[in-house]
């Protein structure tokens, strides 16, 4: 009788802790920087498939409490084929917005890339010294590409490579880079320095959360103005997407507010991926920024690659702020990964696109996601 009792209290505690789990895995607070959509939005062409693919996929969304899969997307050779949904009430009352996770980070390294083809930034080259922020801290000895490419030098610090976490300072709970604006982390990282020029590849938050600040830096009172040039005109977005701060007051934008944390509907994922796709392949500034990123990208000399879990485990390299591979097919692929399962893979050869938004991860990435990149048109 004792041990039927112990199995249903863990039942109960497991059942309660993943409910309240996924619903944090995607609630919107609104306190964030934000671009409207437009009327003149992008279309998107739809012709929906009916096949092995996509009545597999169909059994992983109606299976969402064991999944964790809430929305599919597919789209190649230039229409939406499997679009695939089953929203949970906590995504219904974020009007249908999806949270990025880390997928935001390229989100960011995008901005990152239009702030210097606006002029705020001079070049992906730049030195952040100039930066008050920074100063006397290992992330003023980097350049903005440094930082994009995880490199900064911080790995005794931070980040994945020594602290299995990307935003913990010294892996401690207590200092979490997240939830506070880059001056209030800065005063952890006070007289460290980048011991070496070229420094080892290592997940890290607060590599990001300082390229992105320092935009936002450059480009002052006009940061939203850029936001909305971006989404709202070039993007050309149906509604508001939604960068999340971790301060409402103004006071702090100088202190570097923003974290990577990303909001936009399905359709409006796809509208960024698609434009980001189309912007490698155009001769423009930005394009010039994305091909740079790719030219540039660093090996993550990780010990474990794995077939099952996303594209961040599976990928052998890094390109400012996009997880890179050829998937075994010597295909072009930027890859976005986020936590719980969050997936936005653009196969820059194929012109092939996979979005993937969950409460956990629990589907195929194998037949959903690998399967998919690898086979022929």
């Amino acid at each position: 009788m004792k041990k039927i009792l112990t199995a249903i209290f863990i039942l109960i505690f497991s059942t309660s802790a993943y409910s309240k789990h996924k619903e944090e895995e995607q609630r919107f607070t609104g306190i964030s920087y934000s671009a409207p959509g437009s009327k003149s939005y992008k279309k998107l062409d739809t012709q929906l498939k009916d096949n092995k693919l996509s009545k597999f996929v169909q059994k992983q969304i109606d299976d969402r409490d064991k999944t964790g899969l809430v929305n599919y997307l597919l789209f190649e050779d230039g229409k939406i084929v499997i679009s695939k949904k089953n929203y949970n009430d906590q995504i219904k009352k974020n009007k249908n917005l999806l949270r990025s996770n880390s997928v935001g980070k390229s989100m960011i390294s995008y901005v990152v890339g239009h702030a210097i083809c606006k002029g705020y930034i001079d070049s992906i080259d730049t030195k952040l010294n100039d930066w008050i922020v920074l100063n006397d801290t290992v992330y003023a000895d980097n350049t903005l590409l440094q930082v994009l490419n995880m490199t900064s030098g911080d790995h005794d610090f931070i980040g994945e490579k020594k602290y299995d976490d990307d935003g913990l300072f010294k892996g401690e709970d207590n200092k979490k880079i997240n939830k506070r604006t880059v001056a209030e982390s800065m005063l952890w990282f006070k007289g460290t320095k980048k011991k070496e020029e070229i420094s080892p590849y290592n997940y890290s938050a607060m590599s990001t959360h300082v390229a992105i600040n320092y935009a936002i830096y450059k480009a002052g009172e006009n940061y939203e103005k850029l936001l909305k040039e971006i989404f709202t005109d070039h993007v050309g977005v149906k509604d508001a997407i939604h960068f999340i701060k971790v301060s409402w007051s103004p006071k702090d934008i100088e202190k570097g507010s923003q974290r990577y944390t990303f909001f936009a509907t399905s359709e409006d994922y796809l509208r960024v991926a698609k434009t980001i796709m189309d912007d490698y392949h155009s001769d423009s500034c930005i394009g010039n920024y994305l091909r740079t990123l790719y030219e540039n990208r660093v090996d993550k000399k990780k010990k474990e690659y794995t077939t099952k879990k996303g594209v961040a485990q599976y990928s052998k390299q890094y390109a400012g702020q996009f997880h890179i591979s050829d998937f075994g097919v010597k295909s072009v692929v930027f890859g976005m990964d986020g936590y719980a399962g969050q997936q936005v893979i653009i196969d820059m050869t194929k012109k092939r696109i996979i979005l993937i938004h969950t409460i956990d991860q629990h589907y195929n990435w194998k037949k959903i996601v690998l399967d998919v990149i690898k086979k022929g048109k």
